[in-house]
Parts: structure tokens; sequence; C-alpha cells
């Protein structure tokens, strides 16, 4: 009952339509059942980005949907029966379309799940491992069962195991993240990326790593973390408050003369990494490194090559550069509210170039 019940609340809330006791009561079964927080993670995104162009087309389709579910023996009692009847007089859409996204993804989730068969609806919706992910032009914000805060930009993906917190706070990140730690020194909080683990007791700090990246990045705003990078498992690098380390993915790891002695230990000249303080904005105390959890784009003396895949994954479109040189142009700027046609136009005014779309791809030439 709890989780039918679930799937009704998050309908209300999606819908702006939910009491300010059921939006407690949605809080407390979220904060009871922390694996739950995947199937939120995708029904909001299709709620932010598919909103229905033809009603009756929504309806038609949801209600085939539903019967074949019904076929799987998947029920959804009151919640199926109230997108019915609101969907049949056509009124209050919103709230219709709201049960219709969470209903239909509520039974991928059942029925596509390992394992699943006609009696999937008796099975609980815990995995083994949660996995929460955010598709390029969108960003979320998710809570941890401890209460520690992880900020998601576009085009990543963070996991953990259902047992998180019980003896140790552990994550895996691919992409980047905005961390707020909540301190527990009994339990350590521990990211691990392709390159690199962090552990940290309780901190704000932010970890761009896209494996597709030249660089894993972590820039620490208050706090401390400890570094280790995994092809050199004995040596840690220990950043202080307002310390940004850059780790190249495919050497890895440093620029020996930005590292303090006590960090360098054994680490050969070869390695390549850099330890350098993070540079705020003197107008507004911001650092750029952190400006994408306020919806904003910001480069400074950044390649046009690096900065098309960010833009790639900011905007969710295809970037290619056919002009070589032109790769390695560097631009400063910012990117707020701008599509991505008025991106481009605004580079033009720095840089000297020719663009054409293809639907969802853009190709710059000289």
């Amino acid at each position: 009952m709890n989780q039918e019940n679930f799937w009704i609340l998050l309908s209300k809330k999606l819908a702006n339509e939910a009491s300010i006791s059921e939006l407690k009561e949605l809080e407390e079964l979220i904060h009871e059942n922390p694996d739950w927080q995947y199937a939120i993670q995708n029904i909001e995104d299709l709620w932010r980005h598919k909103a229905p162009n033809d009603d009756m087309q929504t309806l038609d389709a949801y209600m085939l949907h539903l019967q074949r579910m019904k076929d799987l023996h998947i029920s959804f009692g009151e919640a199926a029966d109230e997108v019915s009847v609101i969907g049949h007089g056509r009124r209050k859409v919103r709230w219709y379309w709201a049960a219709a996204a969470v209903t239909v993804l509520a039974g991928l989730f059942l029925f596509l799940r390992p394992g699943s068969k006609s009696d999937v609806s008796e099975k609980p919706l815990a995995r083994e491992v949660n996995e929460i992910t955010t598709r390029p032009g969108s960003k979320s914000k998710v809570e941890l069962p401890d209460g520690s805060i992880v900020w998601l930009n576009a085009g990543s993906k963070l996991t953990y195991n259902k047992d998180y917190g019980q003896t140790l706070r552990e994550v895996t990140l691919s992409g980047e993240g905005y961390f707020d730690v909540m301190k527990m020194k009994e339990k350590p909080f521990i990211i691990h990326t392709s390159s690199i683990n962090i552990k940290v007791l309780g901190t704000v700090f932010n970890v761009k790593a896209y494996p597709e990246d030249k660089h894993t990045e972590t820039s620490l705003i208050r706090g401390s973390i400890e570094v280790t990078i995994k092809k050199r498992p004995n040596d840690k690098i220990i950043l202080s408050p307002n310390e940004k380390l850059v780790v190249e993915n495919s050497g890895i790891v440093e620029s020996e003369k930005n590292i303090p002695k006590e960090n360098t230990g054994s680490l050969p000249i070869s390695t390549l990494m850099s330890v350098n303080k993070l540079k705020y904005n003197a107008a507004d105390s911001t650092v750029a490194e952190t400006e994408w959890i306020k919806n904003k784009l910001v480069f400074r003396d950044e390649s046009f090559g690096d900065l098309a895949m960010r833009m790639e994954r900011w905007y969710d479109v295809e970037i290619e550069i056919t002009d070589t040189e032109l790769k390695e142009e560097h631009l400063n700027g910012t990117f707020d509210e701008e599509t991505i046609i008025q991106a481009m136009d605004a580079l033009k005014e720095f840089v000297s170039f020719h663009y054409e779309q293809k639907g969802k791809k853009i190709i710059i030439n000289r």
C-alpha cells in the first residue's frame, strides 16, 4: 500500500495539487525508502521535458499501457481508477498527465527489472544498487539517505549501494557533481571516479569526472578532502579550502612544481597533475567551477574544443569542429539563458567561424 500511495502522492506533487499534509507524507515515504529516488528522478525528468501535445493521443497510449499492465496482474488500484475518471471527463488534464506519466513509468520500472515476471507487483521496488542519472540538457538535486545533498550536472550518473550509510558512505560518480556532505566522523564519505577516489568527513566540494574529458577536477569550497589517485594508491593529496586538483585522465597526475612537498611523495616527474588556487570573480565572489548549479555555463580561458564538449552536454546537441586550429582558440564568457543558437552567435563575436545546424548536430568550420 505504501508504494501505491507513493505514486498517487508523487502525481499530485507534479501537478501542483498536493496539500501540505500530502507533501509531508510523500517526504516521509521517500525518507523511509531511499531506493525509490531512482524512480523519482526519471519521472520528474519526464514531467519537465515531455509534456503532451495531444490529450487524446496521450490518453489512448496510457490506456493501452494500463491494459497491458492489467494483463500482467500489475495493479495500481486507486491511482489507475482516478486517472481514468479524470481523463474521461477531460478535467484537470495536468493532474491526469502527471498520474499517467507516473503510472506508466512505474510499470516500466516494475516489469523491466531483471527477473521480472507476472507476479512482479508483489516484489519490492528496492534495488541492490541505486542509480540516479541526468540526461544531456538537464540537472538534478539528490538527497542521500544520510541527508547529504548532491547536485548532478548534465549527462552524469551517481550510484550507491542499498546498504549506504550502514557502515560506510560510498558513491560512484561518472560526470559532474556538487557535494554538500553531512559530517559523520565515524562514517567517512567516499567518492569513486574512473581515475581518483575522494575521502571526506563533512564538506562542500565539486567533482568533474566525465570519462570522455581530458581531466578529472576536484574543487574544494570548504572543509578538507583526501584524494587518492587509482594508479598510485600509496600517494595521497590533501586539499585545503579554495584549492583545485586537476588530474589528467590518460596519464595521472601531476606538474610537480605545483604540489606541496609533503604531498609529492615518490610521484614521478612524468605524471600529470596540478593543485591550484580557485579563482574567484572579483565582481561577485563567485567561482566558475560551481556556477553550473545556478544554471550558468561559465568558461574562463577554455579551448573551443573543450567548451564544445561542455556545450554538448549543456544543450543536448552534437558539435563537430572541423578545423583543428579553431579547436585550440581560447575563450572567456558566461551563458545563462541563451539558446544554443544565441550561444553560437555570441561566440562568433570573439572567434571567426561559420556554423550550420542539422537537427541536433552543429557543424563548425572556418
